[in-house]
């Protein structure tokens, strides 16, 4: 942990661990995100659960999942194309992710406009929605 520890005081290390989730829209094995990083597999994992509290795998499907519930308030995309374009094989297996994140459905999420969410939450989407039709 000594070693995990001063490797995080060095400047770079928050943008190689950036680096090694360049893309949430399509999953990629935890290999491949230690290897772009520059950190071995173990290094990698062990640097994102001190960072950010969580592992490499539920942190890229929790953006995978916001990013989904960003294209499902923003767009006219079939709950099916979101789940396509956010990563998932299928409509079921996203409608299961999205409800244990955000307690409802996808259909469910958008009829609601996202009412569901935190306050902060909710703050933080309008924010970004005005900027984005802006």
């Amino acid at each position: 942990m000594v070693k995990a520890r001063t490797t995080l005081r060095d400047g770079d290390t928050v943008g190689r661990l950036r680096r090694g989730f360049s893309s949430t829209q399509n999953p990629h094995p935890v290999d491949a995100m230690a290897r772009a990083a520059c950190f071995s597999r173990r290094q990698f994992h062990r640097l994102m659960v001190h960072v950010l509290g969580e592992t490499p795998g539920t942190h890229q499907r929790r953006l995978r999942l916001d990013r989904g519930a960003w294209l499902l308030l923003t767009s006219r995309a079939t709950v099916m194309d979101v789940a396509l374009e956010t990563g998932f094989e299928n409509h079921e297996t996203f409608t299961r992710a999205f409800r244990t994140r955000f307690g409802v459905t996808p259909s469910a999420f958008r009829k609601n406009r996202g009412n569901t969410l935190a306050r902060s939450i909710r703050v933080a989407l309008s924010i970004a929605l005005h900027t984005h039709h802006a």
